[in-house]
């Protein structure tokens, strides 16, 4: 007669606070990436299910507040300026636009997938961390299509970026770490407070003001104000300013210049996904029982 192995999985369990757990989490993502893949493309294909206009949802935010912010610029009825030898100031805009709503889209999605899930998180078991991994791959996908409008705008304007732009796919990582490790934070807090979805959303709506996204960071050595100075130093304290600024001198120079702003953005996302990570799993037992 055969034996019937069982596993037991035990919530209080004090595996998931020792230095062993990092093992299990590695290896259950290893186990489940099968499911990963499945429900990212359950998610890309349904997420404009019975929609008109489908997939041009993905493109039309960074794409209206690009025109918005031209048409305001070349109307002089917001003050920017470009230097002579930079990019147009279109481009600027859709750049800064398209990856600051990759940025907020990871954090959104990542925070709101374990909400989302309803019964299946009730009802079966897998690594809840799945779920949020799922939920970032949609916005992956996302960037990419969105990556095609930006290459489309480069040749509708005329303008030729320097071909050492594609190294800031690598930068693409640590962005992407930062985003999902706000989101391993952020994911069980929503379970128990929804508002802080909501919060999330208010945020980043002004949070894209204070990066560099729809006008340049000013000049610290040409500022006339006070409030200029105040607006370069929340600039420079946002981490998401440094991944923009080495985009923008990847496009216009070709050059990547690891300044200690950018120096301390890449420790800090890393620092922030693995202690999310781990946070994550820690109170991943409590989850279930709270959707």
């Amino acid at each position: 007669m055969s034996r019937n192995s069982i596993t037991r999985y035990v919530a209080s369990s004090r595996d998931r606070l020792t230095l062993a757990a990092w093992i299990m989490m590695f290896r259950e993502i290893s186990e489940y990436r099968e499911l990963i893949y499945r429900l990212v493309v359950r998610n890309v294909t349904g997420q404009f299910r019975q929609s008109f206009l489908s997939y041009l949802w993905i493109i039309l935010p960074p794409v209206a507040t690009t025109v918005v912010f031209t048409v305001l610029q070349r109307a002089r009825i917001v003050n920017i300026t470009m230097p002579e030898d930079g990019m147009p100031y279109a481009i600027f805009a859709l750049l800064g636009a398209t990856f600051w709503g990759f940025f907020t889209q990871v954090v959104s999605m990542a925070t709101n997938s374990i909400s989302s899930a309803g019964m299946l998180v009730s009802k079966i078991y897998f690594p809840r961390e799945i779920l949020v991994l799922s939920a970032v791959g949609n916005a992956v996908v996302n960037l990419a299509i969105r990556m095609l409008v930006v290459a489309l705008s480069f040749v509708l304007l005329g303008y030729a970026p320097h071909p050492a732009c594609v190294w800031f796919c690598l930068l693409l990582i640590p962005l992407l770490m930062l985003g999902v490790g706000c989101g391993l934070f952020l994911a069980p807090v929503n379970v128990m407070m929804n508002d802080v979805s909501r919060m999330l959303e208010f945020a980043f709506q002004f949070g894209m003001f204070l990066a560099p996204t729809v006008y340049p960071t000013p000049v610290l050595e040409t500022v006339d104000s006070k409030w200029q100075v105040a607006l370069y130093w929340m600039h420079q304290l946002n981490p998401v300013s440094h991944y923009l600024y080495a985009l923008h001198e990847l496009v216009e120079k070709g050059t990547l210049t690891f300044g200690a702003g950018l120096q301390a953005s890449l420790i800090l996302s890393v620092f922030v996904f693995f202690a999310g990570w781990r946070f994550f799993h820690a109170v991943e037992p409590l989850l279930a029982e709270r959707v």
